[in-house]
């Protein structure tokens, strides 16, 4: 996979609008992308921070429908352009992937017992396209080939929602800015972690996992002057640091979806919370 498909460059934009996990709540994304469409003007970059998804109640195909729709609204206005949308992988849509590629696994039965045991949200949407951890499971029992026909049925049913194919395409790992002058000014977008040892193209999967520690960052991770995540695995809330910023309100969780308006500097302009 080349860089371009794993990485987004925003480029030098007027502002960055970073919405936080959603986990499925679809009632909240409505509420801040109301409030969105009226702040965004030409030049500005939209970056949502990943698990869309599943959560406590959430209405997984709702939200994709809504994010999907929220793009095509905002396109239609004048200086708008494809680029100043920006989708990161998250976990739950990492484990996805996996899903899909159950077949694969060494032992199947094991990789689905540890999801059902550490992410039982994904279980809303596998339903919402037709599959369950249960059958899941069942099916990991009986061999490859009635695995391959298992996650071959998910694909066509993702295929069936227009656009839900090709979001699941466009999802990258991170994003950064790319400051005219000073590489120093670059700030990182990223799902929940990253580990400061390690340069950008070998974090790997330490996007998804290497969370804890995040906010007690004391030194830039150079050449970024911060890094900002939406999705906070151990659930703190609301941090703002000098070097890296947890947007995670606890959505999904009978928490907050967090809106915040940055300066390419990574500067909090602007915070709104549904």
């Amino acid at each position: 996979m080349s860089f371009k498909n794993k990485f987004s460059n925003l480029g030098h934009p007027n502002r960055i609008w970073t919405i936080s996990a959603i986990h499925g709540q679809i009632d909240k994304l409505y509420a801040i992308h109301d409030a969105l469409f009226d702040k965004c003007r030409p030049g500005d970059r939209i970056v949502y921070t990943g698990n869309y998804f599943g959560g406590r109640h959430g209405f997984p195909l709702a939200t994709m429908d809504e994010i999907l729709s929220f793009r095509r609204r905002l396109l239609a206005q004048p200086g708008m352009m494809a680029d100043d949308f920006v989708y990161l992988r998250g976990v739950q849509e990492e484990l996805w992937s996996k899903l899909l590629q159950l077949q694969f696994a060494p032992s199947a039965r094991d990789v689905v017992a540890w999801m059902v045991q550490r992410y039982p949200e994904l279980d809303s949407m596998l339903q919402a396209y037709g599959g369950s951890y249960e059958a899941a499971g069942r099916i990991a029992r009986e061999g490859v080939l009635p695995l391959t026909r298992w996650t071959g049925f998910l694909r066509d049913q993702v295929r069936r929602h227009a656009g839900h194919e090709k979001f699941f395409t466009v999802l990258r790992r991170a994003a950064f800015t790319e400051h005219r002058h000073s590489n120093d000014n670059n700030i990182l977008f990223v799902h929940a972690g990253i580990d400061p040892g390690l340069p950008l193209t070998a974090q790997g999967d330490r996007f998804w996992w290497a969370a804890k520690g995040f906010n007690h960052m004391t030194s830039p991770y150079r050449p970024f002057r911060a890094v900002i995540r939406g999705h906070d695995p151990e659930k703190n809330g609301l941090h703002i640091g000098s070097v890296s910023i947890s947007l995670d309100g606890g959505c999904g969780h009978g928490g907050e979806l967090i809106l915040a308006g940055l300066s390419p500097q990574g500067e909090v302009l602007e915070l709104l919370a549904a």
